[in-house]
């Protein structure tokens, strides 16, 4: 965000379901937007002197990654995934009689 649009936002939100917890990260701005998604997306290009490695290795290293560019900026939401085993949900259980 601070090297290709100058300024945005990050939110951070924990999420939580029956068997998995994780954590979701939202990074948007308003800058001039990906002009070749598909290009920034494989790992050998390279915008603007960077090393190539973000968006891509962002979505190897999420579960879940969704982006969105256009003139107003883009948005990238990804997700990352935990499953809870069964001592955890015993601990869980637990903390919440105490």
């Amino acid at each position: 965000i601070v090297t290709h649009a100058g300024q945005g936002e990050l939110v951070l939100r924990p999420l939580e379901e029956a068997d998995r917890y994780g954590l979701e990260v939202i990074a948007r701005d308003r800058g001039p937007g990906i002009r070749n998604l598909d290009a920034a997306l494989r790992a050998e290009y390279s915008g603007r002197g960077g090393l190539g490695l973000g968006l891509p290795g962002a979505r190897r290293l999420m579960d879940d990654f969704e982006i969105a560019s256009g003139d107003e900026g883009t948005t990238v939401k990804m997700r990352k995934w935990r499953v809870r085993d069964q001592l955890a949900r015993l601990r869980e259980e637990r903390r919440r009689r105490a």
